[in-house]
Order: C-alpha cells, then structure tokens, then sequence
C-alpha cells in the first residue's frame, strides 16, 4: 500500500463543479438504456422517469445514492483478516484479468492463455509485495467457456491469500464464486467483515446497462459483494474525443450504476472509477496507455473522491507489444499518475498490447516501478531529527556526514534500497553478470515461480 502524501490535481473546483453539473445534464435529459425489467422496477420506485427502456433520473435522486453508500471499504485476505482499506488516499495496486495472450518468461513466445497461467500469475503476484491484490491476468482458453470463470478464481484462491478482483461473463458463475470465498474465510460473518473478493463489472458505453450488468449488480448488493462498476470508455469511438466529454459520460455512467445498486440495496460497498483511453484514428485501436489518458483517469478519479466515494483506476501497463523501452515509459507515467491522484485500487499491472496480453517480466517490472512511485509520492519527513540541524552543527563546515552517528541512525529508512535496479559502478555491474533489467526480471520470475 502506498499513501498519497503528494498528489496533484487534474480539475480544478470550478472544473469538476462543471463536469458534475454536465453529468447530471446527461443523466436527466439524455438519460440511459436499462434492458433488464427489474433494473427498471426498481429506477421506477426510486422516482426515475420511466420510458419504455429509457431511464432519466433527477439529481436529488443521484444525491440520495451517493449519500447510501459507504465511503470506505474493507477487503480481507483468504483467512479473513483485514487486507486493505479502500477510501481516502490510501493507493493499493493489483494485477489485470482476462488476457487473451501470454508472453512466455524467458523466451518472450506470444501463445494463447490456458489456466495454468492463471496460477502461475496469482503465485508471483502473491510474492510479490509491491502488488496489494489479484486479478487473473488470463483468460483460460483450455476452459469450456460456461465454467472458465469460477476454475479462474478456484486457481487464484489456491494460489494467493491477498484479495481477489474477479470478472464474470455469465451472472450463473457469481454464486459458486461467493461460496469458494465465503468457505476459505471460514463463513458468511467474516465474509460480511472483510470480504475476500471484489466483482470488476460494466455497463456497454454509451450509456446501456444491459441486463448481464444489472444482475451482477444486484447480486453483489444483495449479498455485500464490493464492486467497481467500470465504463469502457474510448474517446471517439464509446465516448466523446475530448477529454472532459469522456469523463462526463463516465461519470454518468457509473452513477447511474450507482442509484440502481444504492436503491436495491442501501449500504452495500461500491468503488467509483474507470480506466479511459481514445480510439486511434489511423488504427482504430484504443490507446491504454497514452499520457492524456492518465491524465482522464485521474479525473475521473478526482470525481470520486468528490463524492467521498473508493476510487478505481490503471497503472503499470503498456500498449507496447514486448517488455522494452516502450513498457517501461508507459508503466512509468501511469503508475506515477495513478499515485499521484489518490486511486484506492489501481489494476493493470504487468498487461501488454493494450490489455490483450499479460507479461510476468512485465509484472515484476511493474512492481519495481511501484516500488519507486511509492518513495517519490510519501513526501518528506520534517521532524527535528529529520531536519538534521543538530547533525548538521556536529560535522561543521568542511566535514563529511559518512561517519555521522545521524547518517548510520537514518540511511536504511531515507535510502532506496533497489530490487531489479542496478546502482553498481561498471565494474560492479559486470561482476554481477552485466545484466539488463529483462535478463533480471526474468530471473526474478523463474525464481519465485520455482521456489515460491
């Protein structure tokens, strides 16, 4: 977990005061398609305009969602003990799911995902500490598709005890999940305290909740199920082009989503939040992981935290199609930029290929760059020791600290101590085997994989 000292701001007050009242415009005049009658029932009890599938909901009643729900959420680890506290500036960040491809560790092979890879990722996420949670980070194609789900979290329960972000595809697998969850926590109470498991779910943007979507909301509130509801948002293509049109339309997205779970059932944990990137026009491919996309993100964020609501966002992915220069930058910005805006549970890291292939070098690589966004954004201690002035009078002019009691009482806590980061002279470098960051990652990863 990383706590947020430094942050910085996207929006301003007045800006995020006029994206809130564009949100609100849309959610009442355009308003939204619920394909599911018990959607619609129940927007209807809750005092939303009712046409046909058409919903449009009035401000008060978003109001009254926001109010409901709860502003923080507890998430416990397998034996159901507290894991993490989602709310304030509090940032813990996690693997991605459902990958179609898999990048091979040590030979770089691009080949179609199978569940062994799911237990492989949840076994090096769980070792490593950088990463707070798990998701599946493959999508098991030797799995018949009506059980690939529930054999996806049977794979990750066994092989992690950090809490799980899941997905679904088909509501049917929601209840068989929930009882492997609630049996390894040891039962509905401590399930209730600290739930082991957090639904990642979605409307069809623009602007449809279909009736997949619904249920799976429904389910989770009726049964204290935390939940992120995440648009698909791609400027020009699901969304507007511009930056502040896609996170308006998020916004009314996930509270729409919001009243529907809130007014069903009043209480239930929910996590506001999305990942947001734009249709390249040349290619037609979304771009994860462009710098204006961070910077949407973390407006969208900052739209959460608005509301006093867990906030959900992207870090330590890339579009590029191996782990090179091109991964390291864009898992750079987008872990630094996630940071920086207080995202309580932050997905993605270690995806390639914008999401459609996972990368265990690219995993561990992630967690370094975590490792070094976590020093950068705590900020600086100035108590009197800290401030050194007793220390600084000790040396006096012309001395060196080397030898200073202060330097040895201190420079474990104030140094970064580098995991696959090479801080040697050449001489130290080449006596450890002169290796690159993806010679040492790889390692790291047949390490763990093979003794963890």
């Amino acid at each position: 977990m990383i706590q947020a000292n430094v942050k910085f701001q996207v929006l301003n007050d007045d800006q995020q005061a006029d994206i809130h009242a564009a949100a609100m415009t849309v959610i009442r005049q355009t308003g939204c398609e619920v394909q599911d009658q018990r959607g619609l029932e129940i927007f209807r009890q809750a005092g939303a305009l009712i046409d046909g599938t058409r919903v449009r909901i009035g401000e008060d009643i978003v109001a009254e969602a926001i109010e409901r729900a709860p502003k923080e959420i507890v998430l416990g680890d397998r034996e159901g003990k507290p894991a993490m506290t989602l709310g304030s500036d509090r940032v813990y960040f996690g693997t991605g799911s459902d990958c179609l491809f898999v990048r091979e560790n040590g030979t770089g092979e691009r080949r179609r995902a199978v569940l062994e890879d799911v237990r492989r990722f949840a076994r090096l996420a769980d070792a490593l500490d950088e990463i707070d949670f798990v998701m599946s980070m493959a999508c098991a194609s030797d799995i018949a598709p009506e059980r690939q789900y529930r054999e996806q979290f049977a794979a990750m329960l066994a092989e992690t005890s950090k809490p799980i972000v899941f997905t679904v595809v088909d509501p049917a697998e929601l209840e068989p999940i929930l009882k492997m969850s609630i049996a390894a926590q040891g039962g509905v109470d401590v399930h209730r305290q600290a739930p082991h498991l957090l639904l990642y779910a979605e409307p069809i943007s623009p602007l449809v909740h279909p009736e997949t979507s619904v249920a799976k909301l429904l389910f989770c509130g009726e049964h204290r199920v935390p939940v992120t509801y995440s648009p698909g948002s791609m400027g020009g293509g699901t969304t507007p082009i511009t930056g502040a049109g896609s996170v308006v339309q998020s916004v009314a997205e996930i509270l729409t989503g919001l009243v529907l779970h809130q007014f069903a059932y009043p209480g239930s944990p929910f996590v506001f939040g999305g990942a947001i990137g734009a249709m390249d026009m040349s290619t037609m491919v979304n771009i994860y992981c462009a710098p204006f996309g961070a910077s949407w993100g973390a407006a969208l964020v900052e739209m959460g935290k608005r509301y006093g609501l867990p906030t959900w966002s992207t870090a330590g992915c890339s579009d590029s199609k191996i782990v090179d220069e091109q991964s390291a930058i864009d898992a750079s910005l987008m872990t630094l930029c996630a940071a920086l805006s207080g995202a309580n549970l932050v997905h993605d890291a270690g995806y390639l290929e914008s999401g459609l292939t996972s990368s265990p070098e690219m995993l561990v690589i992630a967690s370094e760059i975590i490792r070094i966004v976590g020093r950068t954004v705590e900020g600086l201690d100035t108590s009197a020791t800290a401030l050194g002035v007793e220390a600084i009078a000790e040396v006096g002019p012309g001395g060196n600290f080397l030898v200073a009691p202060h330097t040895l009482e201190h420079f474990r806590e104030e140094l970064f101590e580098p995991g696959l980061l090479d801080y040697h002279p050449v001489t130290g470098w080449k006596a450890k085997g002169a290796t690159s960051l993806l010679e040492r990652a790889r390692a790291k990863v047949a390490e763990i994989l093979a003794q963890y």
